[in-house]
């Protein structure tokens, strides 16, 4: 299974975002589980809440975002 996985999806009439089933797989997400949410103007992270809950810290959540970035070849 690839290390990142990249997918879009639709927002729903009613701001619903379906997560595609590859990732929630690979999360291991099932139905309740919960999610936070972090957002500037024009960039959402979507965090299981589980990481959160155990004292990660939002410079945390960043660093994971950017390497994620960097793996996807997006930022040196």
């Amino acid at each position: 299974m690839p290390d990142v996985l990249v997918d879009a999806t639709k927002l729903s009439e009613r701001g619903q975002v379906v997560i595609p089933k590859d990732i929630r797989d690979k999360l291991g997400l099932q139905v309740g589980a919960k999610i936070v949410i972090f957002a500037t103007e024009d960039t959402i992270i979507l965090q299981k809440a589980e990481f959160v809950a155990q004292s990660m810290k939002t410079k945390d959540i960043v660093s994971k975002a950017l390497e994620i970035i960097r793996k996807l070849g997006l930022m040196r």
